[in-house]
């Protein structure tokens, strides 16, 4: 499974920048603030790539301040990209227990443990953090909960939460297309062409959406629009995994 969205997740744990010397005196204590300015090293390392120099700046920030939820956000985020999951969850665990009101933080942890296989624990973690009413992004709570469903084989509330995202942003991509492939799935053609038509209209043409726009016309008896989306597809993404699977079906339909 692919690690967790180290970037997006950064973005919503930046810190500010440094303050300057005559902010000083009603700066926080001098430990605190070097490890929030090694912390912003680290994740910049870490949104980079260089995983070296994100481990010794971000461990860094550990040794002077234990206590920092952000610090232990990011740690948890660069153990997951190195493999080691004991350390990244520990580190997550750590960082809901010092901060458990941020949502943020909240939703990440249940990201990472849907990606672990811990679907109920993450899926509760992603609901909470949606349900608070300071998180300024409740969709990707909610969308991520959705993910911890529908990996845990529940259909119903893979519905459920897919449709709480898109009651708070109607214009949601990953939500508008989970929902489309969903009721292909249970084939409600009609639905999901509905739902691939609405997702198609934010600009976000890919192989796997024109993939599934063949799948459903063709649910739908509708030939010529399913022969559309398959020539786009050929012709757009020649090299795609869906491309292959396309010209799979035309030489072995039915």
């Amino acid at each position: 499974m692919k690690h967790i969205a180290a970037v997006a997740a950064l973005l919503v744990l930046g810190l500010t920048g440094c303050m300057s010397t005559k902010e000083k005196p009603l700066s926080k204590p001098e430990p605190e603030r070097a490890a929030e300015i090694n912390l912003e090293i680290g994740q910049d390392y870490l949104r980079k790539g260089n995983l070296q120099a994100a481990k010794d700046k971000i461990d860094r920030a550990l040794e002077q301040n234990p206590r920092n939820s952000k610090a232990h956000i990011t740690a948890g985020l660069l153990y997951d990209r190195l493999g080691q999951p004991e350390k990244a969850e520990s580190h997550f665990a750590r960082g809901v227990q010092l901060d458990p009101e941020n949502p943020e933080i909240k939703n990440t942890y249940g990201a990472y443990l849907c990606q672990q296989g811990k679907y109920e624990k993450g899926e509760k973690l992603a609901l909470e953090a949606a349900g608070n009413p300071l998180y300024r992004t409740p969709e990707i709570g909610y969308l991520n909960a959705a993910n911890c469903a529908r990996n845990a084989g529940d259909a119903k509330r893979t519905e459920q939460n897919l449709r709480k995202s898109l009651s708070v942003r109607p214009k949601f991509g990953e939500a508008l297309f989970q929902m489309a492939d969903l009721s292909y799935k249970k084939t409600d053609y009609l639905q999901a062409r509905a739902f691939l038509e609405r997702y198609l209209e934010v600009g976000r043409t890919n192989a796997a959406s024109l993939w599934l726009g063949v799948r459903i016309e063709r649910g739908l008896g509708n030939t010529t629009a399913a022969q559309t989306y398959a020539e786009r597809l050929k012709f757009e993404y020649p090299r795609a995994a869906q491309t292959k699977e396309l010209l799979e079906s035309e030489r072995n339909p039915g």
